[in-house]
C-alpha cells in the first residue's frame, strides 16, 4: 500500500473550516484559474504548482477522486497505468505569501486492493488583520485512466468533463458542468450547474437542480429528475422516466417514456412504446407514439399526432389538437378549450365545457359533449351522438345512426346514412338527405327536413315545420307533423298512398295532391287518402296553416 503524499511528501487530510468559507472560496473561483496574475485579480499575485502520479490499476480496481475549487478532466484509455496530472493555483497579497498557500495544497493518494484514491486537501482559513482573506486557490486535474474501470467522481466549485471510461461511473458535482461522453452504466448528480451525458452503454441515472440537461443515446433505460432547468433526451434504448420542474422538456427516440413536469413544455416524438404526460401550466406536443398515449395537462394546449394505441387525454383551460390517431380509441376530458380531431380510427369519446369541438373523419364510434360551445363533426363512419348547451351542432356524412341535443342553438345535418334524432329547444333543426328515419323535438325555432328516406316525426312548438319525403321503391313511410303559431308544410312524392289526417285553428289547410275526403271537410280539418292509402300522414297545427304539396 502507498500512504498520502504531494511531491513525495507524507501529509495527513484536512477538513474545511465550514459553509461560509467555502461560499468565500466559490466567489474567487473564476479568478485563482485565470493564468496570469493581471487578468485573476488585479493588485495580487499569483504561482502555480504542478503535481505528477503514474500508478497501475488492475482489473476490477476502481478510481476515486474527490476534489473542491477545480476542474476535473478524465479520459479512458486502452492501458492499465493511471496517470494523475494536477496544477495547483494560489493567489495572494504577495508572491511570497502565494507560494507559501501553495505549498500548503495537498494531493492525497492512496492506493488499496479496491483501487486508487485521490483527495484535495487545502490549508486551514487565512485572513488578515481586517478580516479579509489572503489568498485563494483551486486545483485542476487532467487523468487518464484504464477505460474499463469503475470511476467514481466528487467535485464541487469546477466543471467536470469525461470521456471513453465505460466501466460504472458515478459523478456528484456541484456549481459547475458535468459533461461525460462514452460511458458504461451511469449515475450523474449535480447542482447550479448544467449536465450532458452522451453514449451510455447500460442504464443512466441523472440528478440536476439548477441546470440544463441533455442526455442521448443511452442504451439501457433512463431515470432523470431536474428542478429549474430544461430537459433534452434523445435516442434512449430503455424506458425514459423523467421528473422536471419550471422548465421545458423534450424526449425523442425512446422505448417508453413517463414525463412529470409543471410551469413548462413537453416535446415527445417517435416513442416506441407507451406514453405517460403529467404537465401543469405547460403546453404538451407528442406525435409518432407506439403504444398508449396518456396525457394530463392544465393551463396549457395539447396536440399529439400518430398514435398507434389508446390515446386518455385530460386537460383544463387549454386547446386540443389531435390527428391520425390509429389506436383503438380516444378518450378526451377539457374544459375551457376548444378540440379538434382529424383521422381517428377507433372509437372516440370526447367531452369539453365552454369550448367547441370540431371532428374530420373518424372511422369509429362516436361521442361528443360540450356545454357553452359548438360541436361541428364531418365523415364519420359510423354513428355519432353529439351533446351540447348553448351551442349549435353541424354534422355531415355520417355513416350511421345520428343523435344530435342542444340548445339555445341551431342543428343542421347532411348526409346521414341512417337514423337521426334530434332534441332542440329555442334552436332551428336542417336536415337533409337521411336515409333513415327522423325524429326532431325543437321550440321557438323552424324545422327543416329535406329528402328524407324513412319516418318523418316532428313535434315543434312556436316554430315553423318544412318536410320532404324521398322517393323510395319500397313505398312510403309514416310522416307526423305537430307545431304551433306557425305553418306547416310537407312535400310527397306523387304515386305514394297516404291515409291524411289534417287540423289546425286559425288557419287554412290546401293541397296540390287530389284527396279523397272521407266525413266533413272543412278549411281547418281534413281526412281522407291520397292515392290508395297505405302511410300515415297526420298533421296538426294551432294558429297556422297547412300545405300538402308534390315534391319535385
Amino acid at each position: 500500500m502507498t500512504g498520502p503524499f504531494s511531491d513525495g511528501q507524507q501529509t495527513a487530510r484536512s477538513l474545511w473550516s465550514g459553509k461560509r468559507y467555502a461560499l468565500l472560496a466559490a466567489a474567487t473561483l473564476l479568478a485563482v484559474t485565470a493564468s496570469s496574475t493581471s487578468a485573476s485579480n488585479p493588485g495580487q499575485e499569483q504561482v502555480t504548482r504542478d503535481f505528477q502520479r503514474t500508478l497501475s490499476l488492475g482489473a476490477g480496481q476502481s478510481f476515486r477522486i474527490e476534489n473542491k475549487f477545480g476542474e476535473i478532466r478524465i479520459h479512458g484509455e486502452s492501458s492499465r497505468e493511471l496517470k494523475i496530472s494536477a496544477t495547483i493555483r494560489a493567489q495572494a497579497d504577495t508572491r511570497e505569501q502565494a507560494q507559501t498557500f501553495a505549498d500548503k495544497v495537498r494531493i492525497d493518494v492512496q492506493q488499496t486492493a479496491q483501487g486508487v484514491e485521490v483527495h484535495t486537501t487545502y490549508p486551514e482559513e487565512n485572513r488578515n488583520w481586517f478580516g479579509r482573506k489572503n489568498a485563494s486557490y483551486s486545483v485542476d486535474y487532467e487523468i487518464a485512466m484504464p477505460s474499463d474501470a469503475p470511476l467514481f467522481v466528487k467535485n464541487s466549485f469546477g466543471s467536470v468533463n469525461a470521456a471513453g471510461v465505460r466501466g460504472k461511473s458515478e459523478f456528484d458535482n456541484s456549481h459547475g458542468s458535468l459533461n461525460v461522453r462514452d460511458t458504461g452504466a451511469a449515475r450523474l448528480s449535480n447542482s447550479f450547474g448544467s449536465i450532458e451525458l452522451s453514449g451510455a452503454a447500460g442504464e443512466a441515472s441523472v440528478i440536476d437542480n439548477n441546470g440544463s440537461v441533455q442526455v442521448s443515446q443511452v442504451k439501457g433505460a433512463l431515470e432523470l429528475r431536474n428542478r429549474f432547468g430544461s430537459i433534452t433526451v434523445r435516442e434512449i434504448g430503455g424506458a425514459a422516466s423523467i421528473t422536471g420542474g419550471n422548465a421545458a422538456v423534450n424526449v425523442t427516440d425512446a422505448a417508453s417514456a413517463h414525463i412529470t413536469t409543471s410551469f413548462g413544455s413537453v416535446e415527445a416524438r417517435n416513442i416506441r412504446g407507451d406514453l405517460m404526460v403529467h404537465d401543469n401550466n405547460g403546453n404538451v406536443d407528442v406525435s409518432s407514439i407506439g403504444g398508449v398515449a396518456d396525457i394530463t395537462d392544465s393551463f396549457g394546449n395539447v396536440t399529439f399526432s400518430e398514435v398507434k394505441g389508446h390515446v386518455n387525454c385530460t386537460t383544463s383551460n387549454g386547446r386540443i389538437y389531435g390527428s391520425s390517431l390509429s389506436g383503438s380509441g380516444v378518450t378526451i376530458r377539457d374544459s375551457f378549450g376548444n378540440i379538434e380531431l382529424i383521422n381517428i380510427a377507433g372509437a372516440l369519446n370526447a367531452e369539453t365545457s365552454n369550448g367547441k369541438i370540431t371532428l374530420r373523419s373518424a372511422r369509429g364510434t362516436v361521442e361528443l359533449k360540450s356545454s357553452f360551445g359548438a360541436i361541428e363533426a364531418s365523415d364519420i363512419s359510423k354513428g355519432i351522438r353529439a351533446i351540447t348547451g348553448n351551442g349549435s351542432i353541424t354534422l355531415t356524412d355520417i355513416g350511421g345512426d345520428t343523435f344530435a341535443k342542444t340548445s339555445f342553438g341551431s342543428v343542421s345535418a347532411d348526409r346521414i346514412n341512417g337514423n337521426l334524432i334530434v332534441e332542440n329547444t329555442n334552436g332551428s333543426v336542417t336536415a337533409r338527405n337521411v336515409k333513415g328515419d327522423a325524429e326532431v323535438t325543437t321550440s321557438f325555432a323552424g324545422v327543416s327536413l329535406e329528402s328524407v328516406g324513412g319516418k318523418i316525426t316532428v313535434n315543434n312548438q312556436n316554430g315553423g315545420i318544412s318536410a320532404t319525403a324521398a322517393r323510395l321503391a319500397s313505398g312510403c313511410r309514416d310522416i307526423a307533423l305537430k307545431t304551433s303559431f306557425s305553418s306547416i308544410r310537407v312535400r310527397i312524392p306523387e304515386g305514394l298512398g297516404y291515409n291524411v289526417t289534417a287540423r289546425t285553428s286559425f288557419g287554412r289547410i290546401s293541397t296540390d295532391l287530389p284527396i279523397t275526403a272521407t266525413g266533413s271537410v272543412g278549411p281547418d280539418s281534413l281526412n281522407g287518402t291520397i292515392g290508395s292509402g297505405g302511410c300515415r300522414l297526420q298533421l296538426t297545427d294551432a294558429n297556422g296553416s297547412i300545405e300538402i304539396n308534390k315534391s319535385q
